[in-house]
This record gives structure tokens, sequence and C-alpha cells, in this order.
């Protein structure tokens, strides 16, 4: 089972199964993951490859591993190697400083095998299997290191020699170099398979020879241990107590001996900052007389077990002074009683005498040894009371090597007693025997490694980064929940979200049929459906990352809100569409051949696939839209029509499911074919949008950079917004007549198939003849709208409507500068308008000369009278139809034209009068600016008299030019209206009624009786005002109040400033209808029914007393406010209410009206009156109440919504 364990626990296994359950993630989840609306785990590729990183991560990570344990080594070697730092002098290193050389050169040797020969666990060097596994091999600063201090000649190296421990070095150094035979001066390092042995000199430990020396080395051999394993420099002690130093001490020699040990341990305890297992070694324990005979039949596997006891480990419980010395009496005695028991097996095995006599002697040769021992363990460890008690884990006796004299301790004490000779015993001959050591070392201490503490700066610090660690683990893992948490959530809302949008839209289809909704309201629709799946929160297109990570589910609802939206393009868009074509082609008439046919072509297009041409559909079907779709309906909503109509026709062929008119097509034809082809010709050329490469004639870009500042159009339309490039100079000469031919022979392809023509031969394309005629009545046409359109844009230009006098004169001075706008504007107007005139590439003297001669004829002509011979002729085309247009604009031509030479054009004389008008607005900022009338001035008059004989835009520019100055005037007194009215009116009124009750119906502030009458009593300031300065401009009998027509327009207030002033009037007629200056209302209650709980219902009012109590219902007068003036207002239930408020109370000038609003108040059929009801606790009484007025005065909405008018 251990072995199946073994296996199945291995890292390899374990390693090879989280690989496999990782690809397994990988492969079954990863198609699942999304980013960025992307799965880059969907193609069977991209998994192999990701499992592939995976493994190379774990393959790079056991690569980190391994290098940071070989570099951990180098490290610690390095620093083994190297002297610790020391202060140095300028004088030669003291011997202190020359012992710590000597200790780092010493164990530089042994680095150099290490090098080559790394230490395992089993004894043979790692191969390929162990880098696999992770397994059989422990690098050198993972082996527990433990050190041997005791005096010198304590048998510290001789123990670690017999130990039967395997010392890798002792192949290339040998034994006697690697251990330092004949006493270790300095420091030996023992490397075995299973720990590094620290074996210090004797020297050291007592520094008796020479102590600085000593101290210094031995301090800085701390350091070096200290700096190479910060964590755990050590993980025990071995301390060696030779059996002849404690035989042979004296008790101050003993003494000396336990404080030396104390102080040695206490140095490595704070040197080291950790608390660790001490061992002692009870060393040369076969100079005891007769140890060698007693043990002498032992095999060599009886003599590697342990000779001594362990105290128990209890971390918790320590052992105390009292407990440790009675522990270690204990223990000897067992030993003790132990080797006894032992005797008789011994001496019956043993034959020789002296043999025999040794065994014997031997348990009392221990005996004599325990107290000793005792007392030196005693002194050592638990002497003094200022230190803490070392980690003394057991007594250990041992043997290396049988050398030297035994000391017989019973014979001598025998000897001392009766004052004989004592005989001295022969030494006993070496057996290079080693007894009770190797199991000490390997099953004992090695075992106990994990019982030593970490340095506790070092185990601090360590904790903290864990900590760190765990909390930087902790907050990624919380922020990526909550990240997904967030994203799950707001999903689940967006998808929540989207499901009712559905549901709405649903609905919206359900109820929606092409046949009753015109396309303007199917936008909404559509754009819902199309944009389904984005949110006011939430754009689909573009989504949060915070709701991506693998969650994101727009992706979907986007998918299916397409489908939908496509669905609804083609059950609801379409449709209108086809309806609206048929329409068309059904509304065709013969007055507009062009339209019927290009009517009835998108009729046969868009039913018949095989004619089918998108971009010709969409054109008829944007413009049909240009020329009815009403004019609210905006740039916003045509734009997202033709974006539906582009994303229809981008499917491909679209067919109407409605049924074709053949009749319909045989009309059209018939009707067709007794129009002219050249009204086909033209519509064709406005549909294929023959001009649009040039530039709209626009008032923006013909008036100049100030053009915004003095120029709209009337109808709404932008400056940039103008004449088309079709109907320009350039339009004209460079574009339409380029283009008659080549559609002309379009027509001629298309006509076969739209108006079902089988006979050819009457079609004009093999008649030149015949085609240079179709192209003059295509001018012809072509030209009657160029007139047409300017006409209607030269009519829309209008001359900025000024909000204030300031403005006006802003207007008035641009248009007089010499950069004058509207001089630009009619000089680039005339140019369009003047198509008889060639265009200047195509200019020739001879042209010039033609020109001369053709003026003075017509000169001549109108003297003499006659008509011009070359209009009755037949001409070429391009030379007499655009009079057409240029004489419709010969006005606006005139204004910019020299009438002779050195003169100026008309169009001076009126910039002239322009700059009068300036001159007089600007005299009238001024006079308006300090407070005075305003100087007389004909100059606008002059300018309306001038406008009347100009054409457009000329005479509407001047005539709104000159009609500023009334209105700036009249604008004039509207402002000191104003600044009257914040003076007599506005600060008093804010301060009287601003947040007060009953204006706030939630302040507990009252309005004032007499500042409520002197606001709004007759005379009172309200009053006073309108009267002065209003009422003459004012119809009261309107509702709401509305200014007279007059020329005054300007002096209109703004509604809302009006409507305070009717608000008053309203408010003055229900509180002051006696004419008072205080408010007053005379009410009557009539009871009308009371709960039978109620005995006796009594309101007081002021003092006016009402008492009902289920007698007759009599009406009773109520006067507001109360002769008695307290202002209270009490309501009085009997029996009383449970509660036990017997009594409803308000306080103040309007506690009434705080009453009413507790009340339930129902009108009734007669506006004076309305029905209240008292509820106290369930307990209801209805009254009727009788106001004076027929508005309501405790609901009165003009009360309510009264504020403080600030300005006019």
């Amino acid at each position: 089972m251990k072995k199946l364990f073994s296996i199945i626990f291995h890292p390899l296994v374990l390693l090879v199964v989280g690989l496999l359950l990782i690809a397994g993630a990988i492969w079954i989840a990863g198609p699942l993951v999304s980013f960025a609306r992307t799965y880059p785990l969907e193609s069977r590729e991209a998994r192999f490859i990701a499992i592939g990183c995976v493994a190379l991560l774990l393959v790079l990570r056991h690569l980190w591993v391994a290098w940071r344990a070989r570099h951990t080594q180098a490290a610690l070697s390095s620093g083994l190697a190297a002297p610790p730092e020391m202060p140095r002098s300028a004088a030669a290193p003291t011997q202190g400083e020359a012992e710590v050389a000597t200790l780092a050169k010493r164990f530089d040797e042994a680095l150099a095998a290490l090098r080559e020969a790394r230490i395992t666990v089993s004894g043979r060097k790692p191969g390929w299997r162990d880098w696999v596994t992770l397994s059989g091999k422990q690098y050198l600063y993972q082996l527990p290191w433990y050190m041997f201090i005791g005096g010198p000649g304590a048998g510290k190296t001789t123990a670690l020699v017999h130990s039967g421990l395997r010392f890798p070095l002792a192949e290339r150094f040998g034994t006697d170099k690697v251990r330092g035979v004949g006493g270790t001066r300095n420091c030996d390092w023992w490397f075995t398979d299973d720990a590094v042995l620290i074996d210090t000199a004797g020297r050291y430990t007592t520094q008796e020879s020479d102590r600085d020396t000593d101290q210094t080395a031995w301090q800085g051999f701390l350091a070096l241990l200290r700096k190479t394993r910060p964590r755990q420099p050590i993980n025990g002690v071995l301390m060696t107590l030779a059996v002849p130093d404690l035989l042979a001490a004296t008790p101050a020699s003993a003494e000396e001996m336990a404080a030396t040990l104390r102080a040695r341990l206490r140095e490595l305890m704070q040197a080291f900052r950790t608390r660790f297992p001490v061992y002692v070694l009870i060393t040369k324990t076969d100079l005891l007389a007769g140890f060698t005979e007693f043990f002498a039949d032992m095999s060599k596997d009886e003599r590697a077990q342990v000779f001594g006891f362990t105290f128990p480990y209890d971390p918790k419980h320590p052992l105390g002074e009292a407990e440790f010395a009675a522990r270690v009496d204990a223990e000897l005695d067992a030993l003790e009683a132990r080797l006894v028991a032992r005797l008789p097996e011994r001496l019956n095995a043993e034959t020789g005498l002296a043999q025999r006599a040794a065994i014997m002697g031997f348990p009392q040769q221990f005996a004599a040894l325990k107290p000793v021992l005792a007392e030196a363990l005693r002194a050592t460890f638990v002497q003094s009371k200022h230190d803490e008690i070392p980690l003394v884990r057991g007594v250990y006796f041992t043997s290396g090597t049988q050398e030297g004299t035994p000391i017989d301790r019973v014979m001598g004490s025998l000897a001392r007693a009766f004052g004989i000779g004592r005989g001295v015993q022969p030494p006993s001959p070496s057996s290079g025997r080693s007894y009770f050591i190797e199991r000490l070392l390997t099953q004992v201490v090695f075992a106990e490694q994990g019982l030593a503490g970490s340095n506790l700066q070092w185990a601090r610090r360590r904790h903290l980064w864990r900590l760190s660690a765990y909390a930087a683990i902790t907050a990624v893992c919380a922020c990526a929940l909550a990240l997904w948490g967030t994203s799950y959530l707001r999903n689940r809302a967006y998808v929540a979200s989207v499901d009712q949008a559905a549901h709405a839209a649903k609905q919206a289809v359900a109820g929606t049929s092409a046949a009753n909704t015109s396309l303007v309201a199917l936008l909404p629709l559509l754009s819902a459906v199309r944009n389904l799946a984005s949110t006011p929160q939430v754009d689909a297109a573009h989504p949060p990352l915070g709701m991506e990570l693998g969650l994101w589910q727009g992706a979907k609802l986007d998918a299916a809100a397409s489908d939908a939206y496509d669905r609804l393009l083609t059950d609801l868009f379409l449709p209108k569409l086809a309806a609206r074509i048929e329409e068309q082609a059904r509304g065709a008439n013969p007055s507009n051949p062009g339209y019927a046919y290009e009517a009835l072509k998108a009729y046969l297009m868009l039913n018949q696939p095989d004619h089918q041409d998108a971009d010709a559909l969409k054109t008829w079907i944007v413009t049909d839209w240009d020329r009815t779709l009403p004019r609210e309906v905006g740039n916003a909503d045509r734009a997202a029509l033709a974006g539906h109509l582009d994303t229809l026709f981008a499917r491909g062929v679209v067919h109407p499911n409605l049924p074709f008119d053949e009749r319909l097509v045989a009309h059209l034809r018939a009707m067709l074919a007794a129009s002219t082809l050249a009204q086909r010709v033209y519509g064709r050329v406005k549909q294929q949008g023959v001009g649009a490469d040039y530039p709209e004639f626009t008032v923006a870009r013909a008036a100049g950079p100030n053009a915004a500042l003095v120029f709209v159009r009337a109808s709404g339309k932008p400056l940039t917004s103008g004449v088309p490039g079709l109907y320009s100079f350039d339009g004209y000469h460079k574009a339409f007549l380029k283009a008659v031919d080549l559609v002309a022979a379009q027509l001629a392809a298309e006509e076969p198939w739209v108006l079902g023509i089988r006979d050819q031969s009457g079609l004009p394309r093999g008649d030149p003849a015949a085609m240079q005629r179709l192209t003059e009545d295509v001018r012809l046409l072509y030209l009657q709208d160029y007139a047409r359109t300017w006409t209607e844009f030269l009519n829309d230009i209008r001359i900025v409507r000024s909000d204030n006098l300031s403005q006006s004169v802003q207007i008035a001075r641009i248009l007089s500068a010499p950069d004058s706008p509207l001089a630009m504007l009619v000089k680039a107007a005339s140019r369009e308008t003047t198509l008889g005139a060639k265009p200047e590439s195509e200019t020739t003297v001879v042209d010039k000369a033609n020109d001369k001669i053709t003026a003075a004829r017509e000169q001549l002509l109108k003297i003499i009278g006659g008509p011009d011979p070359t209009r009755i002729a037949p001409v070429a085309p391009g030379t007499q139809l655009e009079s057409i247009v240029d004489d419709r604009f010969t006005g606006l031509r005139a204004l910019v034209t020299s009438p002779g030479a050195g003169q100026p054009a008309p169009m001076t004389q009126t910039l002239a009068l322009i700059n009068d008008v300036y001159t007089y607005l600007s005299t009238t900022d001024e006079a308006l600016q300090q407070k005075t009338a305003p100087p007389p001035s004909d100059a606008p008059a002059k300018l309306r008299t001038q406008a009347a004989r100009m054409p457009e835009p000329i005479r509407t520019a001047l005539l709104d030019l000159g009609s500023q100055g009334a209105a700036q005037t009249q604008q004039a007194r509207r402002v000191n209206l104003s600044a009257d009215l914040k003076e007599s009116i506005s600060a008093f009124c804010v301060r009287a009624v601003g947040g007060r009750y009953p204006f706030n119906p939630g302040s507990a502030r009252d309005v004032l009786p007499e500042d409520f009458g002197a606001l709004f009593a007759p005379g009172g300031k309200f009053d006073d005002f309108f009267q002065k300065n209003l009422a003459q401009d004012v119809d009261v009998s309107a509702k709401p109040w509305a200014f007279k027509k007059s020329d005054s327009s300007a002096m209109q207030i703004s509604p809302a400033g009006l409507a305070q002033f009717e608000r008053a009037a309203t408010i003055r007629s229900v509180f002051f209808r006696s004419g008072g200056k205080t408010p007053a209302l005379a009410l009557q209650f009539k009871p009308l029914d009371m709960d039978p709980t109620i005995l006796s219902f009594t309101l007081d009012v002021d003092g006016q007393v009402l008492t009902y109590a289920h007698g007759p219902q009599i009406a009773t007068a109520i006067q507001w406010p109360g002769a008695r003036g307290s202002g209270r207002v009490s309501l009085q239930l009997t029996p009383p209410p449970t509660s036990g408020a017997g009594n409803l109370a308000f306080e103040g000038p309007w506690a009434l009206f705080r009453m009413f609003d507790r009340l339930d108040v129902q009108p009734t059929d007669q506006p004076e009156r309305f029905v209240v009801t008292f509820d106290v606790e369930g307990r209801k009484a209805r009254f009727e109440v009788t106001a004076n007025s027929v508005e309501n005065p405790f609901r009165l909405a003009d009360l309510r919504a009264f504020s403080c008018p600030e300005r006019l």
C-alpha cells in the first residue's frame, strides 16, 4: 500500500495528472471563453497551442526552480568561502582576523570538490530521472546543519570520524585531511549525505588560550553562518562533555566549564535569534574502567544503537528547572539499572578473571559518574535564572575509539578513603570500534532536524511577504471575481433590458401594418428593432470592457436583432416603398411625362428582377422623399430612411410580395406614348444627378465670410444649402449640354422594355437632325426650371432678424461695408443667371467683336423699331434659348452693371443708403445707452421706399433692414419698463410672498395680509403697473391674455411675464371682490352627512362657530378673516377620537386655507360650490361649501402657479 501511495503521489504522476486536467479544461471550456467579442480558443489549433503553452510554462517553471536552486547553492558556497566583512585598519590584520581567513580557506577546499560531485541522499550523483521527477537530490543549502561545541580534546572530531556516516569528500581529500587529525585547530566542515556537521575548535568554546583571538574567530564564525543561512543558521547543537573532564574537574573548574558552555549557547541563541535543540554527547565513555570489557561482546549493529535518554518534546509545556533536574536523575538511574540488569549475562559470558572484575565494576563506575554528570547538566542548563533554558533534547554516551588510560573512580575513592596506594591501570588497546554514535546521529539527531526554529526577524519578514503575497492574490482573485460578477450582473441586466425592449417592439410590430402606417412613423420601430441589442447604457457595437470577460451576450442579441430587422424591412418597409412607387405610377399624368416615365421604370424594376437597378431605384425613392416628405421631417429622419433603404437593397434583388398590375403598366405606356421624348430625357438628366459635380450656389459661398452674420433662409434651410450645381453657369455649359445626347441614347436603350416598344425604327438614334431637335426641346425644359429655381432661391433669402439694437447696428455696418455680403451675393447671382455669356475658356477675340456688333444692332433696332431677324431664322443650339433665364433676371444684372463709362453701378447708391441707416441705428443705440430719446431720421423710410423698386433678394433685405429702427425704439421702451418693474414690484414681491404660504404650500411662513393686499388689491402694485404701462397693448378678453395685433409687436413681453399679470388679476378678482385692501372671503358651510359615531361637530373659524349634531341641514355663513382677528381655526368632535386628540387646530392668518389643504375637496357642477370631507380617524363629515366666486379660492391654480416677475 505504501508503495502504491508513493506511486500515486509521485511528483511526476501529479504533474502529468495536473497537465491532463488543465488540457481537458482548455479543450472543453476553451470554446466558451470570449474576449472582446471573439473566441480565441474556438478552433482546434488554438486549443492545441494553448495546451502546449501550458506545458511549456510548466517546463520553464521547473527550469527556473532548478536554476534558482543552483544559484542559491552558488551563493551559499560563495558566502561560506568568503570571509565575513570586518572593520579593517591600515595596520596588519589581527590574529583573530587571520583565524577567520583560515576558516574561509579551509572551507574553500571542500567547495572545490562539491562543485564536481554533488551530494545526494542515496549517495549517488543525480541523473536525468532526478531532474525530471524533482527527487533524489538535496542541494547543500537544503541539508540540515549541526554544530559541535565543547572543550578541547572533548572527542568531537573522534565521534564524527567513527560515526559510521558517509563523507563524500573523503574520496578526494582522504579522511585525515578532512577531519584534521590531532585536534581541530580552527573548524572542520563535515559534509555527509544527510547533514552538514560543523566541528568547531575546542578553544572557540573555552576561549582560554588567547581570549581576544578566540572571541574574534568565534564571532566571525557565527557571522559567517548567519550570513549564509539567514532563515535557519543551524538545525541543532551537539555539545560534547568528555568523561575525563567530568571526573577530573574540581567544583570550581566544573562551574567554570558550565558557565563557558552556557555562555556559548547564549551567544548562539542571540546571534541566530532562534531556539534550536541541544544534544549532549558524553564522549570518551570508554575511559570509564570496565567499559571496553562490558560491551566487548556487542556486534557492529548493537554498537550502532543509542545509549542515553531523550527528553519528551512538548513545545507548549517545556521542562522547568526542577522537572529538568528530576528528569536527569531518573533517566541516569534508569541507565544504571539497565547496566546492572545486563551484568549477569556478561559475567557468565566472560571467563577471564581480570575481565570479569572489570565487567563487575563498570556499573559502579557509571554510578560514580552520575552525580558529577547531573550536576554539570544542571549547572549548564538551569543554573542562570535570567537566561532561557535551551531546548535540551537528551543526553547520550558515546565512544569513538578506545585510547588512553581508563579512570577507576571507585578504586580511587577507596584508596583515598583508606590511605592506600592507587594502582595505575594499563591503557586500553585501540580497537578501532565506535560505540553508540551512528544511530544517535541518523535516527535521533537528523530525524529531528525540523525542531529548530527560524530566525525570528527573518520569519517576521517572510511572514510579511507571505501575507503581502496572499493579500495580493486575494485582491487579484477578488477583483477577478468582482469583475466577473459585475460582468454577469451587468449582462443579466442588459439581457433583461433588451428582452423588455424586444417585448415592447414585438407589441409595436403586432399593432403596425404597412397599409396604415407612414414611412416616417415606421422609423422609430425600424430603428428600435435595428438597435434592439443596444440600450441607453450599452452600445452593442462598442460594449464596455467590464461587460465582456467572456460573458458578453451582445453579439448573439445583435444577430437576432439583425434578423428581426431584416424581416421588418421585408414585411413593412418594402411594402410601403412598393405601394408608394405604385402610387407614384398611378398618380402620373401626361403633364409630366418625364416623371411618368421614371415612375413606370421604377415600378417595372421593382417588380421585374431582370431589369432591377438598385442605384436607380434608390435615387428615385430618395428624390421622392425630398419632394414629398413634410418639412418637419428633419435631416436626421431623412438620413435614417436612406440608411434603411441602403440596407434593404444591400441584400440583393428585392421583390415585394404584392400583385403586379399589368393594366397600370399598359395605361402608363399608352400615356407615355403621347408624351414627348424631350420630357423623358430631361427627367432622366435630373434623375442621374447631372451637374452634381459642381458645387451648389449657396449664400455662404457667394456672400463671403460674413454671410452668416446678416443672412438667413426664410424656409429654414441653412445658408450652406442653395441652388444645385445643375442650375449653375458651369453646370449648364459644362455638364448639362454634354449630357443630353448621352441621356437620349440611354433612353433609346431603355424604352423597349419600359415602354414595351417592339418597333424601334422611330427612335432618333440614327437621325442627327432629330437628335438636334430633341436637344433643343430638352434645353427649353431645363432653362424654364433654371429660371424658376433661381427665382425661388433668391426669394428665400432674408436679413437676419436682430434681437437687439446692437445687432441691428452690426448688420447695417456689415451690409454697408466695401466688402458688403449683399453686393457680393448680387454680383455672384448675376453671373449665374446670365447664361448667354460664354465661358471664359471659350471666349475668343472674334466672339468679343461679334458681341460688340450684336450690341450695336440691338441699339439700332431700339431706335428704328422692328423685330430682330436673327430671332426668326433657325439658329444653332446654345445661342438664344438662354434668354429665358437672362431676361428673367435683367433687374438683378442691372444692379451690378455700370450704365456708362465712369459711372458707378446702381448697387453703389444702394450701399450708400444702407450706410445712412447704419448711421441712424448707431446714433439710436448710443441714445438708448444714455437713456435719452433717439434722434429723428427718415433713413429707414427712404430705404423701404427704395426697396420697393428693387429685385429680389435686395427688396426683402432692404425692407427688413428698414423696419429695424421702429422695432428697436419700441424695444427700448420694453427695457425701461423692465427696469421699472424690478424696482417697483419685483423686489417687494420676492420679500413678501417668496417661499411663503399659500404660494408655497409646504412653507411654515405665512404671507402677511397687508403685503398680500399691497400686491394684489385694486390699485395695488400689480394693478397700478399694468394700467399705466400695459393695458393699452393687451387684449384681456383673450384667454390667456395676448397682445393686440399692431405695429408695436416689438413691445410684446414674454408669455411667462404676461401670465403673471393675468394670474395677479385672477387673485384680485377672487380675494378682493369687495374692493378692500386686505384679502377677504365669504363662505357658506352646509352640512350634508356625518358619521353616526360623531354626536357633535364643531368648527371654530376665528370666533365664528359652526355646530352640527345631526340636526337640520342649515347653511352657516363664515367670513374670512373673522372679526376676532385671532387667526385660529379649530375642529372638535364629540366624542373625541380614540387617540385622545380631541381638537384639530390651525394657526395663522391663512389657517382656514391650511385646514382646507388637509381636507378632501371635490368640485360640483357649479364652480362656486364644492364638497369638503372632514376625515378624523375614519369618521367623516361632509359639508357643501359655497364661495363668493366661481374660482375656488382653496384650489386656485393661479395662486399656486404665481411667481414674482423679474423682467418683461
